[in-house]
This record gives C-alpha cells, structure tokens and sequence, in this order.
C-alpha cells in the first residue's frame, strides 16, 4: 500500500507521515529529503539553478521563489521531473528498512499532486489546520511574519485537492490528538 500525505506548510503533514508510516511499518518518503538529494547529486538541476536563479543555496532560491510565481514555476519545472524518478526508483526497488523490505509506502508531500505524485498512492490523507496555528508554526521555525504569509499565499493551491482525500485531519491539537486520529486512517 502506498499512501500519499499531503497538505499546506505548518500545518502537520509530516508528523502526520512519520506516525502513518510508524504505524503501517512503511517506509517514509520526505519529497523535500529527495529534493536535497537532487539538489546535491544532479549537476544538471544545480547548473539550471545557477542559470536561472544565480545560485545552488537553499536560502536563496526560497527567497525568489516565493515572491515570483514564475520562478517557483521554474524551480518545480527543473527538479520534479528528477524527484518523481528518485520516489518512482524506491517504491520499484525498496531499500531494507530496519532489517526489512517494507511493504507499505508513505509519501510525505506538499505538491503530491502537482507533482503527479498522486497516481502513485492507494490513499491520501490531507493534513490541515487553523491559519492562527500555522502562522504560530512557521514563525517557531525562524520564518519573518512576510515570509510566512508569503509562502501560505503560494500554498494555497494544495486546498483544491483536498476534496481528492480519502481523508481529512484537521491538526489542531497537541501530538497525542494527532496520533489518535492517525490510528484511526
């Protein structure tokens, strides 16, 4: 089984997929792990960032990215396609996880379905919660108030998918809410 776990920034969806994936004995997928690895490993992808965003460093590419809707679009262009193929290669060929073959995949992913990630997953699970405790989230992070309603504005479109999940959990609690509502997927 592979289950996709998406939702808005802040609001959970990885801790979400690190007890999904406790609970099913599945192999976790950070999609932002495998995007490090790309940035890291692809000469092509860090050749197109320094072409288009004149730098490989995290921190600047999150700087324009999230004030230009065309250079987040450049960015997904650039490096999607090679993360698909990294997730595809693992659920193909899964590695030994604690000692074992898993299974089970879960898919930790913001853009799962942007990235056509989606087709991929048995089930979604879409983690969201109030706008009050994301900002309180990302601000805890080290985010500035402008950045962070900069990147709640680029995120907003994960929303239309949500209507796509085969369940809906609203993160509003503490960590013991949440792992009740995961034993509960």
């Amino acid at each position: 089984m592979i289950i996709g776990v998406t939702g808005i920034i802040g609001s959970g969806k990885s801790e979400a997929a690190r007890l999904l994936a406790r609970r099913f004995a599945a192999e976790h997928i950070e999609v932002d792990a495998v995007g490090h690895q790309t940035l890291a490993e692809n000469k092509f992808v860090r050749c197109g960032l320094r072409l288009f965003f004149g730098s490989t460093e995290r921190r600047d590419i999150a700087a324009q990215v999230f004030k230009s809707p065309l250079k987040l679009w450049l960015l997904n262009a650039l490096t999607h396609p090679f993360m698909r193929r990294i997730i595809r290669r693992r659920i193909r060929a899964p590695r030994k996880h604690e000692g074992i073959i898993p299974r089970h995949f879960v898919i930790d992913a913001a853009l799962l379905y942007q990235m056509g990630l989606a087709k991929y997953c048995d089930k979604v699970l879409f983690v969201d919660a109030p706008e009050n405790l994301l900002y309180e989230r990302l601000t805890a992070r080290g985010l500035t108030a402008g950045q962070v309603w900069r990147r709640l504005a680029a995120n907003q479109k994960v929303y239309i998918y949500k209507k796509h999940a085969y369940k809906v959990i609203i993160n509003d609690g503490s960590l013991a809410a949440l792992q009740k509502n995961i034993e509960n997927f």
